[in-house]
This record gives C-alpha cells, sequence and structure tokens, in this order.
C-alpha cells in the first residue's frame, strides 16, 4: 500500500487514503470510525506493508491514533515513512528498535549515470555506451554541482538538456544563470522552493536573512540567533511561556537544519551546536527569494558587500540612499588585508543616514579608532566589533545605545578598559569580550544590568575590590541570570594584594560573585593568569611560584568560588593551593573536567564522587604523584551488598583521558578496575607513570609520547575478553594467545577496537612491546616517533595489516600500499639491515611487483 501524505496529515484523510489503496476503491463521504472499521477488519490478520510518502506536516497525537489503527496486522507488518524532516522521522519511529534512514546523495559517478539514463529516454544500453561528448569531466563536475546528488534535482537538469546539443550547448548552459531562477517552473531552484513554499512563516524570514551570508560560509550559530533576535525575528510564545528568545531561536534553527536547511552541522563536546553551513543550492535559493540588486535604494533593509566593490568613502554616499537600512555587514577579509579602514567623516555620514539600522557588524574591519557618532544609532541593537585587535578603547557615546542587547568584542586583543556609565545599557544581554587579554578591569556598575545573560569573560583587575573605578568580583553577585560560558581570569591579582592576604578575606572577597546561586551557568572557568594559551611551559612554570601566604589564599578563594552543581564543564589553571575543595564532590552532573598548572601536591583529593564526567585534561601538574587518595582506604570501597574485594570504577562514565606534563605522576596507589566505556586515552610526559586502570575496550585513540610503555604492555598482556571452548588436547583456556585448535565464543582481545595509535619517545622498547599487535584488527593508523632501537625490536609482520603507518615522520604506508622510496631508506642506512627487513618481515607473498634504487652512496 502506498499513500502520498504531503500537507495533510488528518487521520481520517489518511485512513480513506490507506483504504482505498488497500481495496482499490473509493470510499466517500465516511466517518472516521466507520473507516477505522473497515480498515482494520481489512488488514486483519493479514501481513502488510504501508508506505507513507512525503510527510510534510506532522502531529504525534495523529500519529499514534493512527497507529492503533494499523497495530492489527499480522507479524512482520511494517510502516515505511518517507520525509524530508529528519524530526518527523525521529519522532514517528519512536519505539522501533531501528534508527531512522538518513538518505545520502548520490554520487558524481551515480548522478551523471542517472541524468544520461533519463537523457536516453530510459534506455539502459543507449546511457551505458560510451559518451563522445567533449568536456565530459567538466559537465559532471557541474552537474554534481548543481544537482549535490539529489535524484529530483538530477532528473531536472536531464528534462532540461534533453533537446540540447551535448556537443555545444549542455556545458554553457549548465553554467548559465538559468538554472538558478526560482520562478522558472522546472529549473532547480523552483523543484527547491517548494521546500520554502512549506515553511512557516517566521522561519522563512529567518531562513531569508542568511542570503547576507557568503557562499560556504561557516555560519557562527550565536550570532546567527542574535542577529534574528535583534531584527524581531523571533517573537515570545504567545501562550505566556517563560521560555527565552535565544531557546526559541535554537528551535528556528533546528527546524531549519531537520528541513535540510543547513548542513555540516558542527557540534560542541556536550552536543551544542556550534556553526553550520548552507549548500550553494540553497544560498542561490535564499538570494533568489531576498530578491537581491546590485543597486542600494530607498527600500533596501539588508546589505552585505562583497570583498573589495567599495572603499568606505565611496560606499558612505551610496548608503546614504538606504532610509530603511536594518542591518549592515562590512566584508573584512580583503578590507582588512589591504589595510583599507573606515575614516571618521565616513563612518559619520553613515551613521547619520541610518537611523533605523538594527544590525550592525564590523567583525575583523580593520579599524583602529571607533568614531564618537554610534549614538546616532538608537535603534541599534547588535554591534560585532570583534577581531579589531587595534581598538584599544571605546567612545563612551556606546553608553548612549540604550537599546542595544547584543556588544561582540571577542578578540579585540588591544582594548584596555570600557567606557564609564556601562550600567546604561539597560537591555544589554549578551557581552562577550573573551580573549581581550590587555583588559585591565571589568566596568564599574556591570552587576546592575539585570538582564545580562551571557558574559563570557570577565578579568579580575588589580586592586579591583578596592579601586572605585574598577568593577570586581562584587559586580557577579546579582548576575544570576547568566548562562553558557563563564571565564574569570586574572585571580592572581587577588592574591597579589597586600589588603587581601588574609585567608579569610580572600573567601569574603570570592564569596561575593555568588557563583553557586547561577543555576543556568554550564561552563565555568577559574584562571589565576590572562587566559592567553599562547605561553610556553617555562613561562607558565613560574606563574606557580608562590609562598606559604599565597597557598592559602588560594586555597580559600577557590573554597569561596563554588559553582551551582548544574555546572557541565569545568576548568581551573594557574592555581597553587596544595589540594582541591571538598565541594568538588557536589558537580555531579559535571561531564567535562581540565586542571591545567596546577600546584597540587601529591595526589588528587575530592575528585570520586563525579558519576557521569565524560572528559578529564590533567596537564602540567608537576606535584601530582597520585590519582588516588592515601587517607580514604574506602574511597575504593564496593557498592552496597558487593564482595569487599569489589572496587567502585574511577570515573565510571569515563570516555577521554589526558595525562600531559605530570613528571612525578605515578599513578594510583590502589590499582582500580580497568576504565569500562574509555575511548581516547593520551599520556604525554609522564615518565614514572606506571600503575593505572586498565583499557582493553579503547576504540578511538591511543597516544603514548616520552612516557613510560608499561600501561600499555599491561593492557595489551590482559587475558583476552571472551570464553575459550578447548577443542583438542594442545589447546588451553588459559592461553594468551590461543591456537588455531581452539574454538572461540565472543573473543575479545585487548585493543582489538582500537582505530588509531601515535607511540613516541620510548627508548629501546622491550621486544614484546609488538607482541600481540597482529590481534589489533581494527587498527586504521600507527605512528611511531623518536624510538631508539626501533629496528632491532620492532616485528614489522606485526603491523602489516595496518593500512596507514608513519615511522619518524614518514610515511612508508598510506591506503594499504608500500610507500619504499628513497626518503625512507635513509632512515635504514645499513644495506644489510634494509634485506633482512624486506625477506624477514614484509608479506611478500602478495608483492606483485618491487622496485629498489640505491644511492652511490650506499654501494
Amino acid at each position: 500500500m502506498w499513500v502520498c501524505v504531503s500537507e495533510s496529515f488528518e487521520v481520517d484523510v489518511l485512513v480513506q487514503k490507506i483504504l482505498e489503496a488497500a481495496t482499490g476503491g473509493k470510499q466517500p463521504g465516511l466517518q472516521l470510525q466507520t473507516l477505522a472499521s473497515q480498515l482494520e477488519g481489512y488488514i486483519s490478520g493479514k501481513k502488510y506493508l504501508l508506505v507513507l510518502d512525503d510527510v510534510w506536516n506532522f502531529d504525534l497525537g495523529k500519529w499514534e491514533v493512527l497507529r492503533s489503527i494499523l497495530n492489527g496486522g499480522g507479524s512482520g507488518s511494517k510502516i515505511l515513512v518517507t520525509t524530508r524532516i529528519e524530526n518527523y522521522a525521529t519522532m514517528m519511529n519512536r519505539g522501533s528498535s531501528h534508527p531512522p534512514h538518513v538518505l545520502k546523495g548520490l554520487s558524481s559517478p551515480q548522478s551523471w549515470s542517472l541524468l544520461r539514463l533519463v537523457v536516453s529516454g530510459g534506455d539502459h544500453q543507449l546511457a551505458n555506451e560510451p559518451h563522445n561528448t567533449i568536456n565530459v569531466e567538466e559537465i559532471q563536475t557541474e552537474v554534481m554541482k548543481k544537482s549535490v546528488g539529489v535524484p529530483l534535482a538530477v532528473k531536472t537538469l536531464a528534462s532540461l538538456l534533453y533537446f540540447k546539443n551535448p556537443q555545444t550547448e549542455w556545458l554553457s548552459f549548465l553554467r548559465s544563470d538559468k538554472l538558478l531562477s526560482a520562478d522558472q517552473e522546472g529549473s532547480i531552484l523552483h523543484n527547491l522552493k517548494l521546500s520554502y513554499d512549506y515553511l512557516p512563516s517566521h522561519l522563512k524570514r529567518c531562513f531569508v536573512l542568511c542570503s547576507l551570508f557568503p557562499k560556504d560560509y561557516e555560519i557562527d550559530v550565536n550570532q546567527l540567533i542574535y542577529k534574528w533576535i535583534a531584527l524581531g525575528l523571533i517573537k515570545s510564545s504567545p501562550n505566556g511561556s517563560k521560555q527565552s528568545l535565544f531557546s526559541l531561536g535554537l528551535e528556528y534553527l533546528m527546524d531549519l537544519t531537520w528541513r535540510s536547511f543547513f548542513q555540516e552541522i558542527k557540534r560542541g563536546w556536550l552536543g551544542n551546536i556550534e556553526s553550520c553551513k548552507m549548500h550553494d543550492l540553497i544560498h542561490d535559493l535564499a538570494v533568489s527569494i531576498a530578491g537581491h540588486a546590485d543597486e542600494i535604494t530607498e527600500n533596501t533593509w539588508y546589505i552585505s558587500l562583497n570583498h573589495d566593490l567599495w572603499c568606505p568613502s565611496e560606499l558612505a554616499s551610496h548608503l546614504a540612499k538606504a532610509k530603511r537600512l536594518r542591518a549592515f555587514n562590512v566584508p573584512y577579509k580583503k578590507w582588512y588585508q589591504s589595510g583599507t579602514t573606515w575614516d571618521e567623516f565616513s563612518f559619520k555620514t553613515f551613521v547619520s543616514n541610518s537611523g533605523s539600522l538594527r544590525v550592525l557588524d564590523f567583525k575583523n574591519s580593520g579599524m583602529e579608532v571607533l568614531p564618537h557618532h554610534l549614538q546616532e544609532l538608537k535603534h541599534l541593537r547588535y554591534l560585532n566589533l570583534a577581531f579589531n585587535d587595534k581598538i584599544s578603547r571605546l567612545p563612551s557615546s556606546v553608553t548612549m545605545l540604550q537599546n542595544l542587547q547584543v556588544l561582540n568584542l571577542c578578540g579585540c586583543r588591544s582594548l584596555l578598559e570600557f567606557p564609564k556609565d556601562f550600567n546604561k545599557l539597560v537591555n544589554l544581554w549578551v557581552l562577550n569580550c573573551r580573549d581581550c587579554f590587555a583588559l585591565t578591569h571589568m566596568p564599574v556598575g556591570l552587576g546592575e544590568l539585570s538582564r545580562l545573560e551571557r558574559l563570557s569573560w570577565f578579568v579580575v583587575g588589580r586592586d579591583s575590590s578596592v579601586h572605585k573605578h574598577r568593577g570586581g568580583l562584587s559586580e557577579l553577585k546579582n548576575l544570576n541570570n547568566l548562562r553558557g560560558i563563564l571565564q574569570i581570569v586574572n585571580l592572581g591579582h587577588l592574591r597579589g594584594t597586600k589588603i587581601l592576604s588574609s585567608p579569610s578575606l580572600a573567601f569574603t572577597i570570592g564569596g561575593e560573585a555568588n557563583l553557586k546561586g547561577k543555576t543556568h551557568l554550564e561552563h565555568l572557568s577559574l584562571l589565576w593568569d590572562d587566559g592567553n594559551t599562547r605561553k610556553g611551559r617555562e613561562e607558565m612554570a613560574a606563574c606557580l611560584k608562590g609562598c606559604e601566604e599565597d597557598v592559602q589564599f588560594d586555597e580559600s578563594l577557590l573554597e569561596s568560588l563554588q559553582p551551582h552543581s548544574n555546572l557541565k564543564t569545568f576548568s581551573v589553571k594557574g592555581y597553587i593551593g596544595r589540594r582541591l575543595p571538598i565541594w568538588m564532590n557536589s558537580l555531579n552532573q559535571l561531564v567535562t573536567l581540565q586542571l591545567a598548572w596546577c600546584k597540587l601536591h601529591h595526589e588528587l583529593h575530592h575528585l570520586q564522587g563525579l558519576p557521569i564526567l565524560e572528559k578529564l585534561i590533567l596537564g602540567g601538574l608537576i606535584e601530582l604523584e597520585h590519582m588516588d587518595e592515601d587517607e580514604d582506604v574506602d574511597s575504593w570501597v564496593m557498592n552496597e551488598g558487593a564482595q569487599k574485594n569489589e572496587s567502585k570504577p574511577f570515573f565510571p562514565s569515563l570516555k577521554d583521558l589526558a595525562l600531559r606534563g605530570c613528571p612525578r605522576l605515578k599513578g594510583w596507589r590502589r590499582k582500580p578496575p580497568q576504565f569500562p566505556k574509555l575511548s581516547k586515552l593520551v599520556i604525554s610526559q609522564c615518565p614514572l607513570l606506571t600503575s593505572m586502570p586498565s583499557f582493553p575496550r579503547l576504540d578511538t585513540e591511543l597516544e603514548l609520547l616520552y612516557s613510560n610503555i608499561q600501561p600499555l604492555l599491561d593492557t595489551m598482556n590482559m587475558s583476552v575478553i571472551g570464553h575459550i571452548v578447548p577443542s583438542s588436547t594442545s589447546c588451553s583456556s588459559s592461553s594468551l594467545y590461543p591456537s588455531s585448535s581452539c574454538e572461540v565464543e565472543g573473543l575479545q582481545y585487548p585493543l582489538s577496537k582500537l582505530k588509531k595509535m601515535h607511540i613516541g619517545g620510548i627508548y629501546y622498547p622491550p621486544k614484546e612491546w609488538l607482541h600481540g599487535m597482529q590481534h589489533l584488527t581494527s587498527l586504521q593508523e600507527i605512528r611511531i616517533d623518536e624510538c631508539l632501537g626501533l629496528e632491532e625490536t620492532l616485528y614489522w609482520h606485526n603491523i602489516s595489516h595496518v593500512p596507514n603507518i608513519k615511522i619518524c615522520g614518514k610515511y612508508i604506508k598510506i591506503g594499504g600500499e608500500y610507500l619504499l622510496n628513497e626518503d625512507y631508506w635513509n632512515n635504514f642506512p645499513q644495506i644489510l639491515q634494509v634485506w633482512n627487513f624486506l625477506l624477514s618481515y614484509l608479506p611478500l607473498f602478495s608483492l606483485h611487483q618491487l622496485s629498489i634504487y640505491f644511492q652511490k652512496s650506499y654501494l
């Protein structure tokens, strides 16, 4: 039974269509109860396949009613649903053991084959004959570019090319603009516009705004939503819901993504969407609908200019015509590289004629001084000055923009301070000053901005707690609507304040931030330095020096900066206290934890109560010796009712572990059980690390650099996971690597699912270190660097199955093929070693051809 659903998802209509498809007869004018009864009777006990094709609209309640009617079919009955909206497929698939199948586009050869089949009138023999058309490869490329592998688009192209000469007209037609007209019936954009026509009106407005971005542009999702809000394209829910406009904007974006208007979605560690792109055809559709023009007129609302078509002085006079301008994006790349900047006169001319402007995006425009005429933009809601790294100060006129909602100063590395009276920006809800490394302090009155929801960067100034013109941590006290990310930098400035040398005063000052009251905050970083990641190892190590008073001060300060337990990621850097505060165990929602360049003494405290932690990064902990506590004998003690010799897993949900630059780290005092879910492990510059949980189920990546190889050997020497059934007297169930005479049930070797391995800085590794490597059957790449004595211990036949092998910075095998060239042999200067290598280790039984070229120096 095949039913085209299209726009209407009404139960009575669908039941009638299904019944007509099943019986072949019409069922006019019947009520739902009658139709349902007839359908139930018809399918009762019968195995059926029902296809619900092209679902555009969907209602979960109506779907449940329809499913209940269809439940009476025989065993093995199936319902197949096709839709362009991924979210609908997910909801309709609830309760099924099979995930929705997302169809991928056709490949370039498949698209070309389909086009030739359609052009040939469906004649397979004719379609498969060699094509005499010149420029075949160019035509094939254009077909793929225009159709993006969508069969409907390929068939549309074929129908348009059917009456044209392949030799003289195809290529020019494929490159013409006729295909990009949404109004021309039969064009690709005309067919794609059907998807746009089905969009709700609020999504149509948001989609059209995306025409301002260049093709293949990586769209910052947050900035896109901020612009939607600033232009009034997102409205509060009419039902009185307290849902924020940003959350609604995120729903809009997801809805457009599910409808395939966005692609190449990039997500952060916690699954939040960070960026997306539009396919070129979708971008062409947006431009076509927006009706972009080459000339600026009085009715122009949105302007985004390409590259260096205008200089500022010329542009300002043209912009004077756009009396209703709402959004303006500066084309920054080529202007910035050529040194062209906006002069004060051009900017004044621009703002004096742009009184209706809501969005002004000057990101990376190369501006050095921001003129004082900003106050004339009284309706401005979004101002983006990010990555203008020559701006050192903002004009005081910025505080006159009382409708301003978003101020983005990210990457303004020369910015020193904010203007006075910053508290006048009463509607500000986003302030991004991340990576403003020269910023000396936060503005006084910041804490009065009650609508502020996103504050990515907070700079603690020197003497800020006693200086009346510098905002201190107390500015954060009442900002309890903050959400997303917050980084507090330069906490070390408090340590150097003489008046705060008392730990008790440090606790008081830290408590004024009231981090525990910020229930919506998800990501928190506490940095004792300025947050500049470009500092070297020696410079960072120097930051960890301090007297006993400084140590006690840091411990009291960190104790007072307790966040809410809702926190998802937490990072601490530059802390010189001996131990972590006890409240760390209360962060039971924590998913990611990073401790970098901290002077924690001997062992980690209070880190065993983090049940859902998935990512742990420890780096530069120069004093750390053990991961577990010595005095807490029961820290590994069992779950309730378990045997006494059973211990709890260390971080049972951990998937990603990185241990870097911990020169004294020895491991765990009481060796815990293996990591049950660990997927990625990095150990670098930890030469004393010998005792740690085993990791036989590691499946993504293992990196072991300049560290002890013992943890790897311990894991590889574990007994196989599974059950071995002896089939002969020569087979032992305790054998580490069973012989072929053993029957294996569910056998799984340690690291058998690992895909990538990088080993480096292991001098004279033991001969058994690659024993069993042949059982790492999933390994796709192995890198071995700076392993002195490698040629004496490396069992090449054990890694011959790995398709990509890189030794000492040179690939010797890529994609399953050996690259035995001159560059590689330079690593083996002795010809005898070369021949021994070839004859003893390489799988020559599968070799088809061998060519060897020697330099004279070898002879």
